[in-house]
């Protein structure tokens, strides 16, 4: 079997990053961060890029890119990849992907429509997937690509064990481990004559606080506590001891506590990884 992640990773002072999620969270702060490096060029995207009016205006050159990107679809995601390649050149080279659009879809199961499920998935891990090959593909063919990459899946705890209430975002995240697991050891060795293989990891952040308007986040969310509140309807939600109720006093429990992770200790860990000079773990908790 091969092995994962075997070589040390350098990251370049000029190295391309490409961001989903940008509008809150992790993906806001970690984007503010990555446009304040001298000399890195940045692809920030959200669904509506309105969203991204946190982030300077590029007076660097063409070192920002500001993207409309919906994960869930395979021809934004196509359009998206265009767009950079118009705007920095044909051959660019991406050399780190953070794979940070999601939302918790929070709830029994018989609450949620069949729409929001495949919505989930759809976001948690098809986007993820069809990100991550577009990524893998451009570090194989770029002009420059004797440089590798890394790419980072914002997973959780959630991919590892299971809790009631949050099914369908269980079951994306497993998804994302399994596949990201499975794809680290795909890309032998020597997958590319002239450059070792991209890194993959996957980054399982503590639940996180959003500091506009201290919102629980689950980690890589967009704004969508809505669904969490719509998903507790129903007369058989009456008592307090089902297990949907005993999460929503959990969550509630959670946020008073303040036992939750700042999304700029998550972006400041990614980036640390990232640029330390060694070899990237296949998974790493945070916060």
């Amino acid at each position: 079997m091969n092995p994962v992640n075997s070589e040390p990773y350098t990251l370049p002072s000029d190295a391309t990053w490409l961001i989903t999620g940008c509008s809150s969270g992790i993906g806001k702060v970690l984007s503010t961060l990555i446009a304040s490096k001298p000399g890195h060029r940045l692809i920030a995207t959200a669904r509506n890029p309105t969203d991204l009016a946190n982030l300077p205006d590029d007076d660097r050159g063409k070192n920002i890119l500001k993207l409309p990107l919906d994960v869930t679809s395979a021809a934004s995601v196509n359009d998206a990849f265009a767009a950079a390649e118009d705007h920095f050149g044909p051959g660019f080279h991406l050399d780190v992907v953070v794979n940070n659009a999601g939302y918790s879809l929070s709830g029994d199961i018989e609450s949620a429509t069949e729409e929001e499920t495949h919505r989930e998935l759809e976001t948690l891990f098809f986007g993820t997937a069809r990100v991550t090959t577009r990524a893998v593909e451009n570090m194989r063919q770029s002009a420059d690509r004797r440089r590798g990459g890394v790419v980072f899946n914002v997973s959780s705890l959630a991919g590892q064990c299971g809790f009631a209430g949050h099914a369908y975002y269980h079951a994306g995240k497993w998804a994302v481990e399994g596949w990201t697991e499975s794809v680290a050891r795909e890309v032998h060795p020597q997958w590319n004559k002239e450059a070792p293989p991209p890194s993959f990891e996957c980054v399982h952040p503590r639940p996180l606080i959003d500091p506009r308007n201290s919102q629980l986040l689950h980690p890589g969310a967009e704004r969508r506590q809505d669904k969490f509140r719509r998903a507790q309807q129903g007369s058989h939600r009456a008592s307090s001891g089902m297990p949907g109720r005993v999460l929503e006093k959990y969550v509630e429990m959670v946020i008073k506590s303040g036992r939750l992770t700042e999304p700029s200790a998550i972006a400041e860990a990614i980036y640390g990884i990232a640029s330390r000079g060694e070899r990237v773990p296949l998974r790493v908790p945070l916060g």
